[in-house]
């Protein structure tokens, strides 16, 4: 294993000396766990992280030919301790730590669950596959949570990381705006923050898509869509890109990873993994919707519709779109044209139906808060939840993977500029940047791989805006359809039907 301090070639890492694999089992000469270090038996590692994953978590295969790990024996109960960073950052550091440690030091060992894949390649010789999580996972797992909580929807995340999954890992949070009261009916913990991330509302005065609640390198983050992308209030600043990656894939000799070169930065393969699906996104809101909120106690309904190219302008990308009113050509990801009778697909609310209530003073009487809100009352549902489905699920309709040199200084939640090209047009030779798949990504998971010799991270980045308006088109789709198509009554198709099986 490298055990460089800068970086010589992109790939380089760092792994801590020890290795530790610590066995529920004492030591017979001590009263000490009997721990047993698998460092010169490692044959890969991986870890993950992921906005949509609460805790990290790895694999570790092992390769044994001296029968190491017979003492201790392996049972899926044993903690991991190591570090591993990136040359030139460091997990030790308090501000910003670049890199994983899961060491005794820091009071966060990996959890080994589950043993899978003993294999014997050849005689005297077994190969082990460990899956391991945060511990946090196993007390989430263990423990239901069966009470009442009072307070902003943060706070109430910040009691029960503490009291029920017993965490002392840092958690970065984004403010919740109001006051708010929930009953816990037996969830596990995580249930509970995965319950009341849907409704939280940021104060930061942006149009709230929901929160994330998910652990990276740094601790657990509490998160909006618009937290991740921009910091401060409405009108703040965008978040700048970690890095900037640059699609030039080296494949010298067949393989993929061969390169001298000490430059992190540059792509070893890039994957179009989603890229539009309109039916999906109509079904899922993405282009409009209607909510039907019903109030028990005043007995009225109220329908609300959402337009996507309205809620657009009032929304922060991670493209750092800036956009002025509805009549300009708007840089998302859906063209603006005429779809059916001078319509838009943003036109077609009844697309997605939602029925929601509205009822306020569930628990106790509305009460005046510090910032003049209401305590104990739902969400905002009526001003929120269609612009949260819409943002969250069109994040999932542009989708890239890229392979890149191992960097532990990239995180789910972190904003990378990714640049590619493509032919200036037909028969031209001369290439350019596409404005369409280049540009600034969120990265929404991060997998690294640690091969004896190499680091690999595999990035999943979405973005729900493009650096160039798709140009406006006059037509309607369906009547164009329509007109360009011969058409034949019912009983000329059966005619043609009829000859065709003769």
């Amino acid at each position: 294993m490298s055990t460089v301090t800068s970086v010589t070639k992109a790939g380089d890492f760092v792994l801590s000396e020890r290795f530790l694999l610590t066995s529920y089992r004492q030591h017979p000469d001590t009263s000490e766990p009997l721990s047993i270090d698998v460092r010169q038996l490692i044959s890969e590692i991986q870890i993950y992280e992921g906005i949509n994953t609460p805790v990290l978590s790895g694999r570790l295969t092992l390769v044994d030919g001296a029968s190491v790990l017979d003492d201790l024996p392996l049972t899926g109960h044993e903690l991991l301790e190591f570090s591993l960073y990136t040359p030139g950052m460091s997990p030790q550091d308090t501000d910003s730590p670049s890199g994983y440690d899961f060491t005794s030091v820091s009071g966060h060992p990996m959890f080994v669950y589950k043993v899978t894949n003993i294999i014997s390649p050849n005689q005297g010789t077994k190969m082990y596959t460990l899956e391991f999580c945060s511990r946090e996972e196993v007390r989430n797992s263990q423990r239901k949570v069966s009470r009442a909580f009072t307070g902003s929807v943060h706070e109430i995340v910040h009691k029960i990381l503490r009291s029920d999954l017993k965490s002392k890992k840092n958690l970065l949070f984004e403010p919740t705006k109001g006051i708010n009261k929930y009953v816990m009916p037996k969830l596990s913990p995580i249930e509970c923050i995965k319950f009341m991330q849907s409704e939280a509302i940021s104060s930061n005065n942006v149009d709230s898509s929901g929160y994330f609640f998910y652990e990276t390198r740094n601790g657990f983050n509490f998160k909006s869509l618009e937290g991740m992308i921009s910091k401060g209030k409405k009108g703040g600043q965008y978040r700048e890109p970690v890095a900037t990656y640059t699609n030039t894939p080296v494949t010298q000799g067949g393989k993929l990873y061969d390169s001298d070169s000490p430059n992190i930065f540059k792509v070893y393969e890039f994957n179009i993994v989603n890229r539009f699906d309109s039916l999906t996104n109509i079904r899922n809101g993405v282009y409009a919707s209607r909510l039907v909120t019903y109030n028990a106690f005043t007995k009225q309904f109220k329908e609300l519709d959402f337009d996507y190219t309205d809620s657009f302008v009032n929304q922060r990308h991670v493209g750092q779109v800036k956009q002025t009113s509805k009549s300009n050509p708007i840089t998302g990801f859906m063209p603006i044209f005429n779809y059916e009778e001078g319509k838009s697909l943003s036109s077609f609310s009844e697309g997605k139906y939602m029925f929601e209530s509205s009822t306020q003073g569930m628990h106790d009487t509305p009460q005046t808060v510090k910032d003049d809100s209401l305590s104990f009352g739902p969400p905002d549902i009526e001003n929120t939840l269609q612009k949260a489905m819409s943002q969250k699920n069109a994040y999932n309709s542009f989708v890239i993977e890229i392979k890149v040199p191992g960097n532990t200084g990239i995180s789910a939640g972190d904003v990378i500029s990714f640049e590619t090209t493509t032919f200036g047009g037909p028969g031209s030779k001369e290439t350019q940047i596409d404005p369409y798949l280049s540009g600034n990504y969120l990265v929404t998971e991060a997998r690294h791989l640690i091969l004896t010799t190499e680091h690999v991270t595999t990035l999943i980045c979405a973005k729900d805006s493009v650096g160039k308006a798709y140009i406006p088109e006059g037509k309607e789709l369906l009547n164009r359809e329509k007109n360009e198509s011969n058409n034949f009554s019912t009983n000329d198709v059966d005619v043609i039907t009829w000859k065709r099986t003769l």
